[in-house]
């Protein structure tokens, strides 16, 4: 007679579908990475004009025609700049996600242990970031549960 196993369930396969799971992590993190992306658009715009100014102030006649071309290319400069934080912000939210929802994962986990269930453990999802920590979590609580155990039995 064959006796039925007794499987673990797998674990459960999860889908975000909310960008913002934590958001003043992410808020921080994204306004971190634009401030970053300003604070080197403005170094650039900076070095920029100075470089003008003095071929300006060297060459006024060879220069001239550039000044007069300036403030249309500015413009066009200043939307490309603008596309270019439209993808900053983008790109920043898809990453602060990528670290929001395993520390969102970890979080859910950690309440559900500390309300006594300890068979509990992290599973995020591929690509995800931690997922070192998640197995070394998971470890843990791998032999908390089997000190949990052998301590029942005795």
């Amino acid at each position: 007679m064959n006796q039925p196993t007794a499987q673990q369930p797998s674990p459960s396969r999860f889908n975000r579908r909310t960008i913002f799971i934590k958001k003043n992590l992410q808020i921080r993190y994204m306004m971190l990475m634009i401030m970053s992306v300003l604070c080197g658009l403005a170094i650039m715009t900076f070095e920029l004009t100075a470089t003008l100014n003095d071929l300006f102030d060297s060459y006024p006649v060879l220069v001239q025609p550039l000044y007069d071309e300036f403030i249309p290319v500015a413009a066009s400069f200043f939307y490309k700049i603008a596309i270019y934080l439209l993808f900053v912000v983008i790109i920043s939210a898809i990453l602060s996600h990528k670290m929001a929802g395993p520390v969102y994962r970890f979080e859910q986990t950690c309440k559900a242990i500390a309300k006594g269930d300890f068979s509990q453990r992290v599973h995020l999802r591929q690509g995800d970031q931690l997922m070192e920590l998640q197995d070394e979590f998971n470890k843990m609580m791998d032999r908390i549960e089997a000190e949990i155990n052998q301590k029942k039995k005795e």
